[in-house]
């Protein structure tokens, strides 16, 4: 009997230690990786390719608040209740659909007021302010990043069929007048300068990277000798200093050429990002996003191995990570497919919790696993989408992703 009323007795207990604050069910259900918690969510173990990773199996909830204190908005896409696959952000992990949508790219909030670019379900550049979505002109575009100034105009950046372009307040300001040049990122400095990240294709046929300032006032990047790369994203140091995030092409005696995650930093002092490996190893490496905290550089991305001969069930493909200065930190992904464990698209700083968006693997199916949208706080793996969000039956329930990450 004694046995019986004390086992009771820690029951509620535990049950009270779960629904007492829903902030600490969040950071207790989060879990240690690799382990269980009281409150049932249960880590699953992974391999990937130098160690016994885990990932967190879903079952987590991921709907309440992330950092205390803290908003966290992130940009993407995923299935809604309907089972249609749209354009959406996530509030401190709840989901938001963004109307007549086929994903979002980046995401803002000045004062409350979200916005995010992104792409119209009729494959046109498009943003929304809150859930009121804006077409830009421009056939067959996409609109890759987005900000707003002090006075409240949007500018957005982008492509279309003909060409790299911005759009202020929704006017098309052409960059270049042929499609060999995307835009990819866009800031602004406290002066009212515009800066607007990617590449172009010169006449040598070589991708450059590249910035416009104020329009198709075009300044080259750094390269190595015979190689090119691109702009992924900018970020704005004290409101003047530019970093610019991306990847060159650098020559490599086992492969030729292979891509390697670089910063520039203004008008072109590059800085290579190690690779964490032997380029027998390792084919390359790519920085998608960019941070500024203080004096310190973040920049997010990923890394490519190779995949061996014989090995094919125990390496190659994409694992996420990023860089603080000149430092990688390996993130979690989800179980080793036949295309890695997953990427980091995007990264913010705040108060020193580093958050880091992208897509993880999800099914332990080497050959058929979906990649899922998912958020990393301080190298602690959540996903985004649970299956009880999408209707029963939907085969690909967890596909989705996040592009862009906003802390408040």
């Amino acid at each position: 009997m004694f046995k019986h009323i004390l086992f009771l007795l820690i029951l509620s207990l535990v049950f009270w230690a779960c629904a007492e604050d829903e902030e600490s069910l969040t950071e207790d259900c989060a879990g240690v990786l690799g382990g269980n918690n009281i409150c049932g969510c249960t880590d699953s173990q992974s391999s990937s390719y130098d160690s016994t990773a885990t990932y967190d199996d879903g079952s987590c909830d991921s709907s309440h608040i992330l950092i205390p204190g803290r908003t966290i908005y992130i940009a993407g896409e995923s299935y809604n209740s309907e089972g249609n696959l749209t354009a959406c952000y996530w509030v401190n992990g709840v989901r938001v659909e963004l109307p007549g949508g086929a994903w979002a790219t980046d995401i803002v909030v000045v004062n409350g007021t979200v916005y995010t670019s992104g792409t119209g379900e009729s494959s046109d550049a498009c943003y929304w302010i809150n859930e009121t979505r804006y077409d830009l002109p421009g056939d067959g575009g996409e609109a890759e990043a987005i900000a707003v100034d002090s006075n409240g105009v949007v500018y957005v950046a982008g492509w279309y069929n003909d060409g790299s372009c911005y759009w202020k307040n929704g006017q098309r300001i052409d960059l270049t007048t042929n499609g060999d040049s995307q835009a990819f990122a866009i800031g602004l400095r406290y002066n009212g300068d515009v800066f607007v990240g990617g590449y172009y294709l010169n006449n040598s046929h070589y991708v450059i990277p590249c910035y416009w300032k104020n329009g198709n006032n075009r300044n080259n990047l750094s390269i190595p000798s015979g190689g090119d790369g691109e702009v992924n994203d900018v970020a704005i140091m004290d409101g003047n200093t530019r970093y610019y995030a991306g990847y060159t092409m650098t020559p490599d005696n086992f492969a030729g050429y292979v891509p390697k995650a670089c910063h520039w930093r203004n008008a072109g002092n590059r800085t290579d990002l190690p690779l964490g490996g032997s380029s027998w190893d390792i084919y390359g490496a790519t920085g998608t996003g960019i941070a500024i905290d203080g004096e310190d550089i973040y920049v997010a991305g990923y890394t490519d191995w190779y995949e061996f001969t014989g090995e094919e069930e125990t390496t190659g493909g994409s694992f996420p990570q990023y860089w603080k200065n000149s430092t990688i930190h390996d993130l979690p992904g989800g179980p080793l497919t036949n295309f890695g464990t997953g990427v980091a698209n995007d990264i913010r700083v705040a108060d020193g919790d580093v958050v880091v968006v992208g897509e993880a693997t999800r099914d332990t199916s080497y050959s058929g696993s979906q990649e899922s949208a998912c958020y990393w706080i301080n190298g602690e793996l959540h996903y985004l989408v649970e299956q009880n969000d999408v209707p029963a039956g939907l085969e690909d329930w967890d596909w989705s992703s996040a592009k862009g990450v906003f802390i408040e």
